[in-house]
């Protein structure tokens, strides 16, 4: 079957590489990049529009360095072209040939260095209410306490701490500086650089195609930080099957889980998606259907920018997306991501209001409004809201930064405060909220 970006990616490749620069008499390109090359050709053979469309770098000096550039932009790339094709699909986007594709990239990747590798635990950081700064956790979280675990996509360093600060605060900018989380413990989740987000494509395309299972680093983290909520003192052996231990009654189990709350983003909703499969299959060990199935109903999952339909697990989702109404500039990771699903949710010209709520059964979907004249600065501090970027609307900061939209951050923090409560959302409010007129928070008090 054609998938348009077999095309996308045959004429990045002659673009850079097949050219007089890289011309070279007599040249044989090296084994490993041979065996890629051999492994684009299958893709292409597959997938291509042209049958004849094959990839021969032979008398083309390519640069390992160069190609590993090219190699680890291909999924940017993808989502780039999404803006410019149309009647994309889930089977374009999550076709078997195209996550095979992306998993020989991370191979490639992983096999072409040793400081990376995708056997890893995460790192998980506390968080500091009077200085604002994250420490590395060295105790369980409490779970008696009141707790949010923060999933987002940077990538730590731990003998950096300025780093894993800077990026935390980048991303959650003003939300976790509110009265309302004060004596919330709150934890940022953060991958290793070993394991970057260009090689972890083909994890999110499983995690979406795939949504039941988890791999040993999700399984790891549970074992160690969420396992307590569910069974007292639990040992594993090396599969992670319980050898020790024992169960809670279901109201020590229901008042555990009312403490667990997720806020997650992107890829990092995907890594938490993961972890709450991990927590489910520990659970299955200790409990029948019945008692798991109404576990669920007492964890909530916020996510922004990974709207993973949750129907198929039974956790209270509340899943946030921003676009921009204006149709040149549409929020094209989601769009890559879940095309059907972005095409359904998504606010367009004709709909009123800055907020279309649409609900499921185990998922509240909510669309926002992009403002594209906020101040929404890159990781440089430079103001990038005014350019037309087709991650613009992807940035976590339109709904975390209370100066960039003001009424797409109060809905975050009702949200947010409704989840800590344990109360329902209420739909009217919602909308109450995203509607109203645009606040100066360096005036208003209303929302401190």
């Amino acid at each position: 079957m054609s998938n348009p970006y077999a095309e996308v990616f045959y004429k990045e490749f002659n673009r850079r590489f097949i050219n007089e620069k890289h011309k070279k008499s007599g040249w044989q390109t090296p084994p490993k990049m041979a065996r890629f090359i051999k492994d684009f050709n299958t893709f292409l053979a597959q997938t291509a529009p042209d049958k004849d469309w094959r990839i021969n770098a032979d008398g083309y000096k390519i640069e390992p360095k160069e190609f590993s550039y090219f190699v680890l932009g291909l999924r940017a790339q993808m989502i780039a072209s999404t803006k410019n094709l149309t009647n994309i699909s889930e089977k374009d986007t999550r076709s078997p040939e195209i996550i095979e594709f992306f998993e020989n990239v991370k191979e490639l990747c992983l096999n072409s260095s040793s400081k990376l590798y995708e056997d890893f635990d995460y790192d998980v950081f506390s968080y500091n209410h009077t200085s604002r700064q994250l420490d590395l956790c060295e105790d369980i979280p409490n779970e008696q306490a009141k707790n949010i675990f923060f999933f987002g996509v940077n990538r730590s360093n731990r003998q950096n701490m300025e780093e894993v600060n800077y990026f935390f605060n980048h991303a959650s900018k003003d939300l976790f500086q509110q009265k309302q989380f004060k004596d919330t413990d709150i934890y940022s989740v953060c991958i290793p650089k070993c394991f970057p987000e260009e090689i972890g494509a083909s994890t999110i395309m499983k995690t979406i195609t795939e949504p039941t299972k988890f791999n040993g680093p999700e399984l790891y983290f549970v074992e160690e930080n969420w396992s307590h909520y569910i069974g007292k003192d639990l040992a594993f052996d090396e599969d992670g099957k319980v050898v020790e231990g024992s169960r809670y009654s279901m109201e020590e189990l229901q008042e555990n889980l009312r403490h667990l709350k997720v806020f997650s983003y992107c890829a990092g909703a995907g890594t938490a998606h993961r972890c709450l499969n991990a927590l489910q299959s520990i659970a299955n060990q200790l409990y029948d259907k019945k008692t798991v199935a109404r576990m669920w109903q007492n964890i909530d999952v916020v996510s922004f920018a990974f709207p993973l339909e949750a129907e198929k697990t039974q956790y209270h989702h509340i899943a946030i997306i921003c676009n921009d109404k204006d149709a040149t500039n549409p929020e094209t990771v989601i769009k890559t991501n879940f095309p059907e699903l972005y095409n359904h949710l998504t606010l367009n010209e004709e709909d009123r209001g800055h907020i279309k709520i649409n609900n499921a059964k185990h998922t509240k979907y909510i669309a926002l409004e992009l403002n594209k004249d906020a101040p929404i600065f890159d990781h440089n501090g430079q103001n990038i809201s005014r350019q037309i970027n087709n991650r613009n609307g992807h940035r976590l900061q339109n709904i975390t930064a209370k100066n960039a939209y003001s009424q797409n951050f109060a809905v975050l923090r009702y949200i947010m405060e409704c989840c800590l409560k344990n109360e329902p959302i209420d739909d009217k409010r919602l909308t109450q909220i995203a509607n109203a007129p645009c606040l100066s928070f360096s005036k208003s008090k209303e929302h401190e």
